[in-house]
C-alpha cells in the first residue's frame, strides 16, 4: 500500500467554496442533464440532513436504510441511542460507519485512499449500479459569520457523476452550509487521501449493497 497524503499536502487555495458547482445552479443542472444519476434517483426521496454537527455519516446511513427498505423507516436518533453511540465521539470512522451498517443486516465494503489504485477502482465502482457509495473526506471553508477557516472530515453520499465533466454529485447532508454540489472527481481524490487522526489511516469511501 502507498502511503496516505497528508493534509499539508492540499494546495493551500484548495478552498471547498471556489470548487464546487451547486446542483441548483443552471451549470449544476446542465452537469446533471449529461449524467449518470441512478443513485441520485433512488435516494433522493428519502434524503435526510443531519441532525446534529457529528451525525454526518449517521445521515448517510439512515438515507440508505430508508431506501434499501421501505417497511421500517429509520432515523438518526435512533440509529445513534440504538448502536452508533458505542462507535461515535466527535464523528464517526468508516470502519465504524461500515459496523453501523452490519447491525441493520446492510453488507459494505471499504476502500481506503492509501491503496495503490484508489482513483482507478473509485471510478470503476462510480459506473456500478448495484451499490452506493458514501465518501468520506476532507474540506476547508471559510465561514465569513465569524471569520473562522473550518476544517474537518466529513461524509456525503454520491448521487451520479458525469463523465464528460469528470464531476461527481455530492449529496450533503450539513444543508446549513451546502445544498447538494458537484466537485471534480481529481479534487476529491485529493480530499479523500488525508489522514484520519479518529481512524489512525486515510480517508476513503464506503460501498454499501443496495439491496439487504
Amino acid at each position: 500500500m502507498e502511503k496516505s497524503s497528508s493534509r499539508t499536502d492540499l494546495p493551500i487555495d484548495l478552498y471547498y467554496t471556489s470548487i464546487i458547482i451547486p446542483l441548483d445552479s443552471p451549470l449544476g443542472q446542465e452537469i446533471f442533464s449529461e449524467s449518470f444519476h441512478s443513485s441520485y434517483d433512488n435516494l433522493h426521496r428519502n434524503f435526510q440532513y443531519q441532525e446534529h454537527l457529528s451525525f454526518c455519516g449517521l445521515a448517510c446511513i439512515s438515507t440508505v436504510l430508508n431506501t434499501i427498505s421501505s417497511n421500517e423507516k429509520s432515523n438518526q436518533q435512533t440509529i445513534y441511542s440504538t448502536i452508533a453511540k458505542d462507535f461515535m465521539f466527535n464523528g464517526i470512522t468508516l470502519t465504524n460507519l461500515s459496523n453501523v451498517l452490519k447491525h441493520y443486516g446492510i453488507s459494505s465494503q471499504i476502500k481506503y485512499a492509501q491503496e495503490k489504485k484508489i482513483e482507478e477502482e473509485f471510478r470503476r465502482d462510480l459506473n456500478r449500479e448495484d451499490i452506493f457509495l458514501i465518501v468520506n473526506y476532507w474540506r476547508q471553508y471559510h465561514m465569513k459569520e465569524n471569520n473562522y477557516l473550518h476544517q474537518s472530515g466529513h461524509f456525503c453520499l454520491i448521487g451520479g457523476f458525469n463523465p464528460i465533466t469528470d464531476h461527481v454529485l455530492l449529496l450533503d447532508p450539513n444543508n446549513r452550509r451546502f445544498s447538494h454540489h458537484w466537485l471534480s472527481i481529481k479534487h476529491l481524490i485529493q480530499m479523500i487521501s488525508t489522514y484520519d487522526q479518529m481512524a489512525s489511516m486515510s480517508r476513503g469511501y464506503l460501498i454499501v449493497n443496495r439491496q439487504k
